[in-house]
């Protein structure tokens, strides 16, 4: 699946600049990938990107709620401590950038549920419909892989059934942000200096590389991206059944 940016819109990076996987049967990790098995269970992997602020986290927990067998991975658990993160020639802690991240351990996590979707839903909490007790069971599990740098790790982004990425224009991304209060306060000039920066820079390596995503315009309402992600994950399901 892929297509053009509907309108323009520009997504961004960490806290509020995003992305998003997405699904199908598949013998791997949560997210959207196409393949199947005839030993694994429907296995679907949706992942979203965007932009900081563009609805991704909101976006996620609603898909969640509503998929049977839904188990989710946020991105933003696998940032090293503060301590490790270096200081860039911007001036600002480099929070925006895959080193920010251990990508190693997320792909682990991934590929642990892809081994054992129904063992990784119970130790999340994660209730399992019932006669879900064999990973050879056909019951559908589904993985969803939301954060804001998913397409720039090949091991990461492999793993996907489906791609989604919210955009948001500049404009919006940056009013969005400001009306955010987080844990450790923006520092003055960060969105301009680094986070937009890093988010055109990351979004131009995705591009260039090819990947196949589909753009999901964050200026649309809540319920209208619900329905059309939710849309294509049902259609990805009947069509893999």
């Amino acid at each position: 699946m892929g297509g053009s940016d509907p309108s323009g819109c520009v997504p961004g990076s960490p806290q509020g600049l995003g992305s998003f996987s997405g699904v199908c049967p598949a013998a791997g990790p949560s997210g959207f990938q196409t393949g199947s098995n005839a030993i694994l269970p429907p296995l679907y992997r949706p992942a979203p990107c965007r932009v900081t602020n563009g609805g991704k986290t909101t976006l996620t927990n609603r898909l969640v709620k509503a998929l049977p067998n839904c188990c989710v991975v946020h991105q933003d658990d696998f940032f090293k401590p503060q301590d490790q993160i270096e200081v860039g020639e911007d001036g600002f802690k480099q929070w925006d950038v895959l080193d920010s991240l251990d990508m190693e351990a997320m792909v682990s996590t991934v590929r642990a549920w892809i081994e054992n979707p129904v063992k990784f839903a119970r130790s999340h909490g994660v209730n399992v419909t019932p006669g879900s007790r064999e990973p050879s069971s056909q019951d559908t599990h589904i993985l969803v892989i939301e954060g804001f740098l998913l397409y720039n790790y090949k091991p990461l982004m492999e793993l996907f059934d489906l791609r989604y990425y919210l955009a948001v224009p500049y404009d919006e991304c940056k009013r969005r942000r400001s009306t955010r209060s987080y844990t450790v306060p923006d520092p003055p000039g960060l969105f301009d200096g680094h986070v937009w920066p890093m988010y055109l820079k990351h979004r131009k390596q995705m591009e260039d590389a090819g990947v196949d995503v589909v753009y999901l315009d964050g200026l649309k309402s809540r319920d209208e991206l619900y329905n059309q992600v939710f849309e294509d994950i049902h259609n990805k399901l009947l069509n893999c059944s």
